[in-house]
């Protein structure tokens, strides 16, 4: 009757853990999905694509035109303050006053030329209040032209780099969600090895107590010893540890990736273990010339060179300093009342023509040093760039390579299981019915339980190839997909991608 009791208590604790959690049934494709659209990875990539919009975005609003209010309001002095006279002395007068001034207009720059074009007018007043005076003078309109000389002009380096970087960062959330598929991917195979690890150790559990009591029987029958009895119950005890330990790994694994794809809520994750790997070949001149078109490290490349063509200009462009400023308009006279600073009658045109220049007449060998640490720094770029390409081809060479000898393994490690598994069941039987010993049925779950491991091992290493050569060149070689769609667009109103017209 205890027995019974017992047996109703630990019945209803263990149907409560069940109902408590849930059961989450998962394929690696789900997986997948799940990742690109809660993981962390993914969500910093949206974050980086969207910053890399904005970034285009200022650069695009750099070139068009401003219109600017600029003014200084108040400017007001009461206080002592030094005065030249006109026989050179200092006295200290004290000053009541306040100076205004406000300007209203357009701003342009002519990117061709690093140019400055604005068309304003300009409106100063000041206040004299210890002689109650206020008087007015202003530019109704005027035209002023701002031109650097002898300096580089960044407009046409950034009409260069601009489009490229925001190029690059398309292509670089591409690859980023490239690689939160395959980080899922990876996660999710740790979680499939771990799963089938305790379903190997609660099919040994159990098998080794069937054993045990089989050469319990034998050994009271007198047909086995007693060190056969006792290795038996030695197989038991480490079969019961294995499982123990085959839950608290998964356990951990299971709660790893439950993380990554945000599963927030407390379920218990059922994966579905891939029934294929499909089979296909890969070109490595292929995968090479859709990995120059679409990865954003080739881009990289053209970056990195202009950076330093900009380098070697702006050395050599520092050799002078000279800026134009010019402005031409119409000028008002000092006057007492507001409106006639636009009267005609109190205008005339006025022009400003200044041209401020600094020359090196001796630099100590400045220009010189610059001049050549700049083409020291190309030239090594230039080697640099070489080597990463000549790297990068390597690693898609490596990619294949390894690709196609996981399809192969796969192919192996799938009939060494098929094998094992009817081998297992021969030995099994055999031992049951006393024609071997307990040493060979160990050996022979042994090599099931290896074959099955070493199984699911090659379909993790095959998806993880897989992911990385999608990652590696964007082309989907599978379903001959081009994962990267040059046409693809930020809208911010959408907050998405969509598809530009050509």
């Amino acid at each position: 009757m205890k027995k019974l009791i017992f047996f109703l208590v630990l019945l209803t604790v263990v149907s409560g853990v069940s109902f408590g959690q849930q059961r989450r049934v998962l394929t690696l494709e789900e997986t997948i999905e799940l990742a690109r659209e809660n993981s962390r990875s993914a969500k910093r990539a949206e974050t980086q694509r969207t910053l890399g919009y904005w970034n285009y975005r200022v650069y695009r609003a750099q070139l068009k035109p401003q219109l600017l209010l600029r003014g200084t309001l108040p400017n007001f002095v009461d206080r002592a303050t030094p005065v030249t006279q006109n026989d050179g002395t200092v006295q200290f007068r004290t000053i009541n006053q306040n100076t205004s001034d406000l300007s209203l207009g357009f701003e342009q720059v002519l990117p061709w030329t690093n140019t400055t074009v604005s068309l304003d007018t300009r409106l100063q007043r000041f206040d004299n209040f210890t002689a109650d005076q206020t008087v007015y003078q202003g530019d109704p309109v005027g035209l002023s032209i701002t031109q650097p000389l002898f300096a580089v002009n960044p407009f046409r380096w950034d009409n260069q780099t601009q489009p490229l970087e925001y190029e690059q960062s398309k292509r670089r959330y591409v690859q980023d969600m490239e690689q939160t598929s395959r980080t899922a991917a990876r996660l999710f195979f740790q979680v499939l090895v771990e799963q089938k690890n305790l379903e190997i150790a609660l099919q040994n559990e159990a098998a080794n107590d069937t054993v045990f009591r089989i050469e319990q029987g034998r050994y009271n029958l007198g047909t086995s010893t007693e060190d056969q009895l006792l290795q038996t119950e030695l197989n038991l005890l480490t079969a019961e540890s294995e499982a123990q330990q085959a839950r608290l790994d998964l356990q951990t694994r299971s709660l790893e990736l439950r993380n990554f794809i945000g599963l927030t809520e407390n379920v218990e994750l059922d994966l579905i273990e891939p029934k294929n790997a499909p089979n296909f070949q890969i070109d490595f001149e292929t995968a090479l010339r859709y990995a120059k078109d679409n990865r954003s490290e080739f881009l990289d490349f053209q970056l990195d060179r202009l950076e330093a063509e900009r380098s070697v200009a702006e050395a050599r462009a520092r050799r002078f300093n000279a800026n134009l400023t010019a402005s031409f308009g119409y000028n008002s006279a000092q006057t007492n009342s507001l409106s006639d600073v636009y009267n005609s009658d109190f205008n005339a045109t006025g022009s400003l023509v200044r041209l401020g220049f600094a020359i090196p007449l001796l630099d100590g060998g400045r220009n010189k040093a610059r001049m050549n640490q700049a083409k020291e720094l190309q030239r090594l770029t230039s080697f640099n760039i070489e080597q990463e390409q000549i790297n990068f081809e390597q690693e898609i060479s490596n990619a294949v390579r390894n690709f196609e000898q996981i399809l192969g393994q796969i192919e192996i490690a799938e009939k060494r299981q098929e094998v094992a598994l009817k081998s297992f069941e021969i030995t099994n039987g055999r031992y049951l019915a006393g024609k071997v010993g307990i040493l060979d049925l160990n050996n022979a779950r042994q090599t099931k339980d290896s074959a099955i491991r070493n199984y699911i091992s090659s379909l993790q290493q095959y998806w993880d190839a897989y992911y990385e050569l999608r990652t590696l060149t964007l082309y989907d070689f599978q379903n001959k997909d081009l994962l990267y769609n040059p046409l693809l667009e930020y809208d911010p109103k959408a907050d998405d991608m969509i598809e530009m017209e050509k």
